[in-house]
């Protein structure tokens, strides 16, 4: 019961936080038209920092905690996250004049897609031959969400820009979120969140130094703005965020930021009269279901069972397997992953293979788990996939085979 109430509460702050987002494009980022993208970046982050600030002395022993590699994924979050993603993020808004509001946050939706691109290049993963098709489906979706009328296109226009800028947006949130999760493994998201507000200030104030002379002129209305663009869709949201991100998995909280664009939509249309053409409206389902697709590839997927009787054909590879009915790998796409496997409450590292069989020239599910020598014939396992490897490979000897085992090992686990 505490699990589910845990994961319904991070999941309930995830897509608060992405209401509030919804309501900045809409609502709160328009009246800053008057200030340069640069400047607007740099205020609502020194003035966020503020806000967060009593979260540095509060948590100052975790400071020590955080390791050279976690510095750097803090910096890169506050550098694609902070500095980059906003500033995108707000040249796109001002290049619309605010009218297709709801096309630059539909557009944020293939933030999942850099993600699990970027994932794959950083831990040297493969992807599932189906996350080809999905991902360019969501670029013909983008296409479609992007012009009124996709058949006459102007590629210098401010249209093409916005969906320029607003693409390089959603890569640089999307490469946040996969930083982000990892900057939260020991520390608490109050922290991570002023670390990411504070490295944002010092890489935004170079490029915002020379739009200080113009500080003395800018209305108390923008003033006002920003402060509650700070406590709303600023500061207060990306605690939420941070808060309900370290207690859901990532697959769960992609799915709840669908809030975003879904709310940006229903608010610009009741609020601002902006209304999406037919075309976009069917490229959006398009783009919402192929990354909701691709997202799922990527997501753990939990096999249960008891281990059959085999061949023996493992100990031939110096690596011996535990075989499982092929029926549990229903939704699995076939190939190699690092794995979790639990054995009567206790958990080990492993490798799970499904597809085709070299010794036998047959499909299989079989796992091989480390560190553990014993019978496991007749007893139910439970395997949770982690990171997708490879695809599957025929071999023309056990030689061979033996080889690519200890390689994917050692690629895996030792790194």
């Amino acid at each position: 019961m505490q699990t589910k109430n845990k994961i319904f509460i991070g999941a309930l702050a995830v897509v608060v936080a992405a209401l509030l987002w919804s309501l900045d494009g809409i609502f709160l980022r328009p009246r800053l038209a008057s200030v340069s993208p640069t400047l607007v970046v740099f205020l609502e982050h020194s003035l966020g920092f503020i806000t967060l600030l009593p979260f540095l002395f509060i948590y100052k022993l975790e400071l020590k905690k955080i390791t050279k590699k976690q510095w750097g994924t803090i910096f890169w979050v506050a550098l694609f996250g902070g500095a980059l993603g906003t500033t995108f993020f707000t040249k796109a808004l001002f290049l619309t004049g605010f009218v297709d509001v709801s096309v630059v946050i539909l557009l944020q939706k293939f933030q999942p897609i850099f993600a699990i691109i970027l994932s794959a290049i950083i831990l040297r993963e493969r992807f599932p031959a189906k996350f080809y098709v999905y991902a360019i489906l969501a670029l013909v979706g983008g296409y479609f969400v992007t012009f009124k009328d996709p058949t006459s296109i102007n590629f210098g226009n401010a249209t093409m820009m916005m969906a320029v800028f607003s693409l390089l947006a959603a890569f640089s949130w999307g490469s946040s979120t996969t930083f982000g999760k990892y900057s939260l493994k020991n520390i608490n998201y109050g922290l991570l969140s002023a670390l990411r507000f504070g490295f944002t200030i010092i890489i935004m104030l170079i490029p915002a130094l020379k739009y200080f002379s113009t500080l003395s002129s800018i209305d108390s209305s923008v003033w006002k703005t920003l402060v509650i663009i700070v406590f709303t869709s600023g500061a207060v949201a990306m605690y939420l965020y941070y808060y309900g991100l370290k207690k859901i998995p990532a697959s769960l909280a992609t799915l709840c930021e669908l809030a975003w664009p879904f709310s940006a939509v229903i608010f610009d249309y009741f609020f601002n009269h902006n209304i999406l053409s037919i075309t976009q409206i069917m490229g959006a389902v398009i783009l919402v279901a192929a990354v909701a697709l691709a997202t799922r590839l990527n997501k753990t997927k939990i096999i249960s069972g008891i281990v059959l009787i085999g061949n023996n054909n493992g100990e031939k590879t110096g690596a011996r397997t535990a075989n499982l009915n092929l029926g549990l790998a229903k939704d699995l796409a076939k190939g190699l992953y690092s794995c979790r496997v639990d054995l009567n409450g206790v958990f080990y590292r492993g490798l799970l293979y499904y597809g085709i069989n070299s010794l036998t020239n047959q499909d299989c599910l079989e796992v091989h788990v480390l560190e553990f020598n014993e019978d496991l014939y007749g007893k139910n396992i439970t395997v949770n996939t982690e990171r997708y490897l490879r695809f599957p490979k025929r071999f023309k000897s056990v030689e061979k085979l033996s080889e690519q085992i200890k390689k994917d090992l050692s690629q895996s686990f030792n790194e």
